[in-house]
């Protein structure tokens, strides 16, 4: 024993050098994975902070580009309040283009608040935005400032857009009237887009009340399986006035029945405008059919308002008239 222990003592004093490299070689098989493993694991380490280090310095880079946009949209607002229109316009124009959404919205709002020609051209050109709510922003202050130019491309968007932008294009139609609303429904009825007319349809209700003109001058000469739609936007917009409007359509028998249906739809709001028609009719120069669904549609709507009125025709000339009376104040009185 003593020998072996003299004999590994000569040998360590025989060896000089004492280097990190030497006593690494030396080592056993245990301390060797041992300074591998730490070696490894401080190599890892410096990565990731390197990484880390890298990240948050990107970071502030764009915390910093965030603030700047954000100062500079301020200034913007700033400009406007003090009355430098114009000056905060290219501002804003400028700022269009921005990665932030949030500086986007906020131009086009300002923009929006500007108005004028050069307004609606920059807001055209962000139409198709990439953030869903500059986007309807956009759409909202385009139908605002009534810009024209944007009309079509307001068109081209309705087969592609959801409810909640289906609805920002309804109220824009809504401010741009008769030419914008004529438009959407000519494309509505174009038989080059059934595969949208789901889409339009949709948009068209989102116009509200005053959709129903344009839809009306549609309805002739088409069968009932082609207006059902048409009916149904005019009985969801609501338009105080549809009952008046429809009721000339009565004298063309190709759509006289369906008018008839969709003006009972209507219900109550139909009854005034019926009854004045039927009161203001000429006997002398009366159209049959016209007096006759006019009575149709009293009977249907079953309002006592009408019992007046229809008495007053109980003694009428024709008998085709005489029958749709006593008809309609049965279904009125209930016997």
């Amino acid at each position: 024993m003593e020998q072996e222990i003299a004999t590994q003592v000569v040998g360590l004093g025989g060896v000089n050098d004492f280097s990190l490299w030497q006593l690494f070689l030396r080592a056993d098989f245990v301390v060797k994975s041992v300074i591998i493993i730490l070696l490894a694991s401080s190599v890892w380490s410096w990565a990731l902070i390197f990484d880390k280090y890298k990240l948050f310095k990107k970071i502030n880079e764009s915390s910093t580009q965030f603030e700047n946009k954000f100062w500079k949209s301020k200034s913007a607002e700033s400009l406007y309040n003090k009355g430098d229109k114009e000056a905060a316009l290219n501002m804003a124009i400028s700022l269009l283009d921005k990665e932030d959404p949030g500086v986007r919205l906020r131009a086009v709002r300002l923009i929006g608040k500007v108005g004028g020609e050069k307004a609606g051209s920059a807001l055209r050109m962000k139409i198709r935005d990439s953030d869903s709510k500059v986007q309807k922003e956009v759409v909202k202050h385009l139908g605002k400032l009534r810009y024209e130019p944007a009309m079509e491309d307001l068109v081209d968007l309705v087969p592609e857009s959801d409810e909640g932008l289906a609805r920002v294009i309804g109220g824009a139609f809504a401010n741009y009237g008769e030419p914008g609303i004529d438009m959407l429904v000519e494309r509505y009825e174009d038989p080059g887009e059934q595969s949208n007319r789901r889409a339009f349809k949709q948009t068209l209700i989102m116009v509200g009340p005053n959709v129903a003109p344009s839809i009306i001058k549609n309805l002739r000469g088409k069968s009932f399986f082609e207006n059902r739609d048409s009916f149904d936007i005019l009985q969801r917009v609501k338009n105080p006035k549809t009952a008046r409007l429809m009721i000339p359509y009565l004298k063309d028998e190709e759509v006289a029945e369906q008018v008839i249906e969709a003006i009972v739809k209507l219900g109550s709001s139909a009854v005034n405008a019926t009854i004045d028609a039927l009161n203001a009719m000429d006997s002398k120069n009366e159209d049959i059919r016209v007096r006759e669904g006019l009575i149709k549609i009293l009977g249907e709507l079953k309002d006592p308002r009408a019992v007046e009125s229809l008495e007053g025709l109980s003694q009428h000339s024709s008998e085709r008239i005489r029958d749709a009376v006593d008809h309609a104040l049965f279904k009125i009185r209930g016997f």
